[in-house]
Order: structure tokens, then C-alpha cells, then sequence
């Protein structure tokens, strides 16, 4: 494999050094927005340079009374109205896609009921136009969602890309100057919803690659609702599959496209994508998975290898390689009122039964004894303008919850927001170290976001008053909030910088928007200043050799896990090597576990003679190098006349490229090397960390050990850095 050749370049001279970023999630609640949603909220997001905004149950109905963009741009104040870019007239419209559905329905049901073709053909007919209705209920609340983002923000703005998966969008917005300085996008989803294959819940990915090589990712998500402990252990467990399945199946899409508002199966089902995912077992299709997935985070020009490539050469996962990862969206996460009643956990949720005992609700609500499978498919289905509620049992005047959510009303009212803090379920297993290690949140200095009431829109009879009309709750009174929910930061804005990259993200503003009223929840926002990194151009760095001179590694486990009897680790270092050495020379040899050891342990200590080394830097030797394996290559690839054209023009203008000044060997101290456990047997990766390369001479490190966010253990050991 090749790693890019043109990572990390310079930013071009007179281009903005630092960027404002725009991190916005709102659960629509299924509910139009309205004009008070552009004209405050979303209009203030122009002045950042990148605005992404994700969104959950966002499949409203779109009505005569729906706000048209032209409206929005009104409200905003600007001069020229908003243009969609969605094509128009009948055969671009939904009155054709209903006569399809239609046909197609009559045609399918006469084929199938031949010996009554009559009857077979009027059922046909009925199943497609309810399927039809269905279906263009939905495209034309897409098209008014991203119109309605795109008229919000202004001419000045281009949407990027979106990513779409039933009730969840999400949209990437850049200012028009930006877009020649973006070098590619990918796009990815992960549905965890329904026996984790249906999109009522997961995550979407927009994942942005620079001019300069830095890589900024956006995961708009929609976790597990309810309020227990088991439903906070599938929360932190989607947090890792939505990690893991968004960036290892994203693929490449071109930069300003339309969304896809059309296909049926996102809109209706979004199960057919991952079934085949689930699917795919055999060992070429694994390699070639593995393979796309490190060609995807590498930027590689080529993927070639023998089989055994996939489990040596493990794919870097996204926290290890993208620069800057924002993860937002409907978490779900709560306050639990039991922390802020009587300093303990889980112990007032109950809302029927009178006041217990904290040891009684404690097993009542033991989380191992409900296997977390069976959380994710307790759920209904979403569909298309469906809201999905909790339940809402009768809550016993004298219940723990009851006396847990007045408590939480009263801290919430008097702003005791670092007390209810301390109370947060996100926070908690942040710190236990269960769920976004390395991730970072600005303070909680805001009114928590949900549940809102909808009585509060209503008149004294019941009944939806005009919007001229509906009075709103003071943000933060006892009643703003849903009487059955205790107040929660449901909806959050965390990020992670790659190691080395820290202080070049800075938090700006953390906020909620209390003054958009559709929905249950209040739209939560972020900003920050992204400084781009001037690192010195691969071809710049002068050839070294990086060896591992010892390590050590201690992996918490568990008594009836099988894997890691042995292990073996593999060295990875992004951008600074122009050839991938082969999978020997930067795997290590294989340990065996430290038996001495308790089981809930894993402790693993690699001599200097086992562990790998790895080649950095560049050298004119590469070019042949190159050439050879892009023959072996061509022999392989299914090109077309335009795309062979197109490489060459570019392999063409990487060769007349002057190589730039060479650089000391002080600079690989700004670059990051990835070490990986793996298990010997299986192949499975036990976890990984990223270390800043030794600057001078040699360097030590211990640092946590990490799996998809989670804190798995420790790793520390020494290596050196020698010009070769």
C-alpha cells in the first residue's frame, strides 16, 4: 500500500491560516420549523467558515402552511431570495414518482395474481399509491429541510455534502471561497436502530479532507432514549458501533452534490444496506473492506497485497487520523435525579411505585441482567412523520422520580448548572472511561434542552393555538418542562483532536437556542476556531528509521473473554512514509498473556528483539518503486478512458513538482505514529493509541489504550528516531 504524497502541504499564500467552525443538532420533533428558527439560530451561523448542522426526527409534514425558503430569506433580511437548486417540472416532480409507484404496483400485483389479473391489478394499484404517498411525503420534506438550512445561510454558502438516514440528516455548509481548498469528502452511515439494522437510530458521517492534508469529521447522531441504567449501557455501546461502522464503509462523494432525496429504501426501511454489510465474511471480502477502509484514511494512491494484508496492516480507525471529530446530536443522555437527591445513582427513576429503598432499585434495574441485544429492538420502527415517545407511565405523587425531578427542577431554576453537572450520565461514563476518552466539552453553562411541554402552545381549551397566539414558558421554570421527564442535556457537542493537534482547536461558544419553540428540544450549538497546521510536505522529510525499543501493555478484560491469550502490535505512521513498508516489517512478533496475571487482566511486555521498525521519510529511490507497482496495478483496475486520463494529468503534475526544501529531523515531532494491539487468532483489534514521534534521538510514552472511544487499558514503552 502507498501512503499519500501529498499530505500536509502548506496553505496556499493570502488563504485563511485559521477557520470558524458551526456546530449546530436540533431534534426537530418532527414538527415544520418555522421562520423564528432562521432569522435567529441558523443566521447566526454565518460568520463561520464551516457550518454543519445535524438533525433527528426531522420528517415532518409539508403542508401549504409550510414556510417556503423565499419566506426564510425574508425573514433573515436579504435582498435576493433563495433559489433551490432541486430541479423542477413534471418528470423531476412527485406527481411522476406517484404515477411510477402506481404502475408498477398494478403491473406487479396482475403478475402475481394471474388467475385474477382484475383483482390482483386494484390491489397493485392501492399498495402503490399508499407506498407513493408515503414515499413523497418524505422527498418533499427532504428537499424543504436542506432548502429551508441552504436559504437560512445565505448565497455565501455552498452545501458541501449531507448524508441522510431515515428521520436523520445531515448537512455540511462551506463558504463559496472555501470549496477549492477542499480536496475530497466522504460520506458514511451506521444504523443501529431495529435488531441494529434499521435507521431510527445511528449515526451519519460528512468527513472533510483540506488542501493541506488536515481531515475535520462531523458524526451527527441519534442514540438509545429511556432513562435506566441498561439504557445508558446501550447508549455507550452505539457510541463505539457508530465510531467503527460510519468510517469503515464511508465512501467518496463529489464535493457540492445534491442530496439523494428519492431512494426508497433510506426512506422508508434503511435495513438493505446493512444486511449485506452483515454479510459480507469471506476472506476476500474482508481484505477488500480492510483495504478500502485504509486506502479511505491513508489517502493511499494504491491497495495491493496478499490476503493476510488486512490483519497485519490494520486499518487506522477514524479518532487515530482525523485531525478534528465532531461528535453531536440527540444523545439521549441524562440527569440522573437520584444524584442530585441523595448522591447516589440510579435510584429515582422509578414513577409508579412509593418510595424504596436504594438497594431494591439498584437490582431492579441491574444492567447485566438483561443481555444489552435486546435494548436497541425494543424500540418501533420510525417511520416517515412518526414521533417516537417513551413511555409514559402514571407517575405516583410520592415516587422516587417524582421527588428526583423536583429537585432537578428546583437546581435547574436557580442555575446550579456545576452541581447538575455532577449528576450528568454522559459525564459519569466519560470519566469511568466507558465512552469518548480524549473527548472534550465546553461547560454546560445553559438550560438543559429537553423535554420541552406542548402544553405551552395551546389555548385554555386544548387546542393548538395560533402561532400569533401560543405563549412560551420562561426557560428553566418548573413549567417548561415535560411534567413525566426529568430535564436533561440531551443534546451535546463533543470534539476529539488528533495527539499533537489539541491547541489548534478552540472553543468559542456553547449554547442552546431556547427561542426556537416547534419542538421538544431546544437546538444546541458550538463554535470554534480551527487553526490548520503548517507541517512540512512528506517529500520535505529526510529518510530515518523509527524502532521500538520496548513495550508494555496492560488490556482490562473480562473471566469468559476469548481473545487475547496472544497478541502481537503493529506500527503505523501516517503521512511521513512515501511506500507502506511490507506487513512484516511493522508488525511485531507474537506474546503470549502474562499468566500470573488476574483474569480481568492482560498484561503483555514485548522485548526490543520482537517489536517492529518502520522506514519514514523520502527518497528518490520511491519513483521506481512507484512505477512498478502502478503497472501491477493498471493490470487490476477497471478504469475508464476519463478517469486513466485524469490520473495521469495528475501523476503528470506531481512529477514536474519541485521538491521542496528539506526539513531537520526535529520536524517528525510534529507528526503522530499509531500503535495497534491485535489478537493473534483472530485478528481482532484490542485497541490502539496515537504517540507524537520522538523530535530528537529517542522518547518514552504511556499513554491509555483505546477502543473506538473507550478506555481499554494502558501502553507505554520507549522508541528512537536515526537518520538512515
Amino acid at each position: 500500500m502507498l501512503a499519500s504524497t501529498n499530505s500536509f502541504r502548506a496553505p496556499r499564500a493570502g488563504t485563511k491560516a485559521a477557520l470558524e467552525v458551526h456546530v449546530s443538532t436540533w431534534n426537530v420533533g418532527n414538527k415544520a420549523p418555522r421562520a423564528d428558527a432562521a432569522s435567529g439560530w441558523l443566521r447566526d451561523a454565518r460568520r463561520s467558515d464551516i457550518v454543519a448542522v445535524g438533525a433527528q426526527e426531522a420528517s415532518y409534514v409539508k403542508t401549504r402552511k409550510t414556510i417556503k425558503p423565499v419566506a426564510v430569506s425574508a425573514a433573515c433580511g436579504d435582498e435576493a431570495n433563495f433559489k433551490s437548486r432541486f430541479r423542477k417540472g413534471f418528470f423531476k416532480s412527485t406527481k411522476w414518482t406517484r404515477v411510477g409507484m402506481v404502475a408498477g404496483g398494478a403491473f406487479a400485483g396482475g403478475v402475481m395474481a394471474a388467475p385474477v389479473a382484475p383483482m390482483g391489478v386494484m390491489c397493485g394499484m392501492f399498495t402503490g399509491w399508499f407506498a407513493s404517498k408515503r414515499l413523497v411525503q418524505e422527498i418533499k420534506v427532504r428537499i424543504h429541510w436542506f432548502d429551508f438550512l441552504h436559504s437560512a445561510l445565505g448565497h455565501e454558502f455552498e452545501l458541501l455534502q449531507t448524508q441522510i438516514l431515515l428521520q436523520m440528516r445531515l448537512a455540511v455548509f462551506v463558504k463559496k471561497e472555501l470549496v477549492p481548498r477542499i480536496r475530497s469528502v466522504k460520506v458514511g452511515s451506521k444504523a443501529t436502530g431495529l435488531g441494529n439494522l434499521v435507521g431510527n437510530k445511528g449515526g451519519l458521517l460528512v468527513h472533510i479532507e483540506l488542501e493541506n492534508g488536515e481531515t475535520i469529521a462531523f458524526l451527527s447522531c441519534h442514540l438509545a432514549a429511556h432513562e435506566q441504567p441498561k439504557y445508558l449501557e446501550a447508549r455507550n455501546h452505539m457510541v463505539h458501533e457508530i465510531l467503527e461502522g460510519t468510517w469503515i464503509d464511508c465512501v467518496e462523494k463529489p464535493k457540492c452534490a445534491l442530496p439523494v432525496v428519492t431512494d426508497v429504501n433510506s426512506a422508508l426501511f434503511d435495513a438493505g444496506s446493512e444486511m449485506i454489510n452483515k454479510m459480507k465474511g469471506t476472506s476476500r471480502q474482508v481484505y477488500e473492506r480492510t483495504s478500502d477502509a485504509f486506502q479511505g484514511a491513508t489517502g493511499a494512491r494504491l491497495a495491493i497485497g496478499s490476503g493476510m494484508a488486512p490483519r497485519k496492516n490494520q486499518a487506522p480507525e477514524l479518532l487515530d487520523v482525523a485531525t478534528h471529530v465532531f461528535f453531536f446530536g440527540d444523545l439521549n443522555y441524562r440527569l440522573d435525579p437520584g444524584k442530585v437527591v441523595g448522591n447516589e445513582w440510579d435510584t429515582h427513576w422509578d414513577k409508579t411505585a412509593p418510595e424504596m429503598t436504594s438497594t431494591k432499585l439498584a437490582n431492579k434495574y441491574d444492567v447485566d441482567k438483561v443481555p444489552l441485544s435486546k435494548f436497541p429492538a425494543a424500540r418501533p420502527v420510525a417511520q416517515p412523520g412518526m414521533i417516537e415517545e417513551e413511555s409514559d407511565d402514571e407517575i405516583t405523587e410520592s415516587s422516587p422520580f417524582q421527588i428526583g425531578r423536583t429537585a432537578v427542577i428546583e437546581s435547574v431554576g436557580a442555575q446550579e448548572f456545576d452541581q447538575l453537572v455532577k449528576a450528568d450520565q454522559l459525564i459519569k461514563s466519560m470519566k469511568e472511561g466507558k465512552v469518548f476518552a480524549n473527548f472534550h466539552e465546553m461547560p454546560l453553562k445553559f438550560f438543559p434542552t429537553f423535554k420541552r411541554a406542548s402544553n405551552n402552545l395551546k389555548d385554555g381549551k386544548g387546542k393548538k393555538a395560533p402561532a400569533q397566539e401560543q405563549s412560551v414558558a420562561e426557560p428553566g421554570s418548573a413549567e417548561y418542562y415535560n411534567e413525566k421527564r426529568v430535564p436533561s442535556w440531551c443534546d451535546r457537542v463533543l470534539v476529539h483532536s488528533l495527539t499533537g493537534a489539541k491547541d489548534s482547536c478552540s472553543p468559542l461558544e456553547y449554547g442552546a437556542r431556547h427561542d426556537v419553540t416547534t419542538s421538544d428540544h431546544a437546538p444546541v450549538y458550538a463554535r470554534f476556531r480551527v487553526r490548520l497546521r503548517d507541517l512540512p510536505p512528506l517529500k520535505a522529510l529526510p529518510r530515518a528509521k523509527l524502532t521500538l525499543t520496548n513495550l508494555s501493555v496492560t488490556r482490562n478484560t473480562i473471566e469468559d473473554d476469548f481473545r487475547g491469550s496472544s497478541v502481537y502490535v503493529h506500527l503505523f505512521v501516517p503521512h511521513t512514509r512515501t511506500v507502506v513498508p511490507e506487513a512484516r516489517e511493522v508488525s511485531s512478533g507474537h506474546v503470549a498473556r502474562d499468566e500470573s496475571q488476574p483474569k480481568t487482566i492482560g498484561k503483555y511486555t514485548f522485548s526490543g528483539d520482537v517489536l517492529p521498525s518502520c522506514i519514514v521519510g523520502y527518497d528518490a529511490a520511491d519513483e521506481v518503486t512507484f512505477a512498478e507497482q502502478e503497472k501491477a496495478a493498471a493490470r487490476f483496475a477497471l478504469l475508464t478512458t476519463e478517469e486513466r486520463i485524469a490520473l495521469k494529468e495528475n501523476e503528470d503534475a506531481e512529477k514536474s513538482e519541485e521538491l521542496p526544501t528539506p526539513v531537520g529531523m526535529d520536524a517528525y515531532g510534529k507528526f503522530v505514529g499509531i500503535i495497534t494491539l491485535v489478537d493473534s487468532r483472530y485478528g481482532d483489534k484490542l485497541g490502539t493509541c496515537t504517540v507524537l514521534l520522538p523530535s530528537k534521538g529517542s522518547s518514552s510514552f504511556d499513554v491509555p489504550l483505546l477502543l473506538r472511544s473507550a478506555n481499554v487499558g494502558r501502553i507505554k514503552g520507549s522508541w528512537e528516531l536515526s537518520s538512515i
